[in-house]
């Protein structure tokens, strides 16, 4: 680490950020860091191994590593019920994909815990899971596949509502809890080493987050820039979303954490 250079910053590279993010793009806040842009568990990798001092990481990354990870103030993205971007997509439905096997999109550590809890716990079955690169063409070819992001939300127009599974929903209706898909964290070394600009950057993205909230159309328009859905779906989709880590959210989190490292030890 060279406390010479700015923080290095890891952001999410989805439209699911523009709420915090859009502010830092529009000028209207400003931040001295050097931003990495990428998807979540490139992120999770990144800040793990040292390569970036505070970025935007999957929950399931966070709750396995706390032991090296705080929690920067209370940002994250979470959703008390639907979210639109991590679905299964499936022509079979759940209950009926024990042994079946289900293409899983690489990009998100937390989305393939939170199917697999679902599926295993709540549906009581077992599929195989298969990793790949491209998710979207396993949906093309008629097979359950696993997305999120972007990915998923250009899915969920694509294809019949009958083959769509939101695992936002089907969480809140197992648990009656907001489910915490990523939070923002910072390594602890890096907040010992350099405590006021981690500090001032904290203070920044809540400034930005709540830019975003007051100034919803510029947030929909940078969503729009990056992803040209309809605006509607936009309006919905940020509707559902919240950046804040707040006491039901932290419940949602540690629940998470406690059937992650359940499963863990199990197998």
């Amino acid at each position: 680490m060279n406390p010479a250079a700015p923080l290095r910053y890891g952001r999410i590279a989805f439209v699911n950020v523009a709420p915090v993010e859009t502010a830092f793009d529009a000028g209207a806040v400003a931040r001295d860091v050097t931003v990495v842009r990428d998807t979540p568990t490139r992120l999770n990798a990144r800040l793990l191994a040292g390569e970036l001092d505070v970025a935007a990481i999957s929950s399931a990354a966070y709750v396995a590593h706390r032991d090296e990870l705080t929690l920067l103030g209370d940002l994250c993205i979470a959703a008390a019920g639907p979210v639109r971007s991590v679905l299964l997509v499936s022509p079979v439905p759940p209950a009926l994909l024990d042994g079946v096997p289900i293409a899983l999109t690489a990009q998100s550590a937390t989305a393939r815990a939170l199917l697999q809890i679902l599926l295993e716990r709540v549906q009581g079955v077992r599929p195989r899971y298969d990793e790949v690169d491209d998710a979207p063409a396993a949906v093309r070819a008629g097979r359950p596949a696993l997305l999120i992001g972007d990915e998923a939300l250009a899915a969920r127009r694509a294809s019949p509502p009958a083959c769509i599974y939101d695992l936002g929903e089907a969480w809140y209706a197992w648990t009656s809890l907001p489910f915490v898909y990523a939070v923002w964290a910072v390594r602890k070394d890096a907040l010992t080493a350099r405590p006021v600009e981690v500090a001032a950057l904290a203070s920044a993205l809540a400034e930005a987050r709540a830019w975003g909230a007051a100034h919803r159309e510029a947030v929909i328009d940078s969503a729009f820039a990056q992803l040209p859905f309809h605006r509607g779906l936009y309006v919905d989709y940020f509707n559902r979303l919240t950046h804040v880590l707040d006491a039901d959210a932290r419940r949602g989190l540690e629940r998470f954490a406690e059937l992650t490292e359940e499963d863990r030890v199990a197998r």
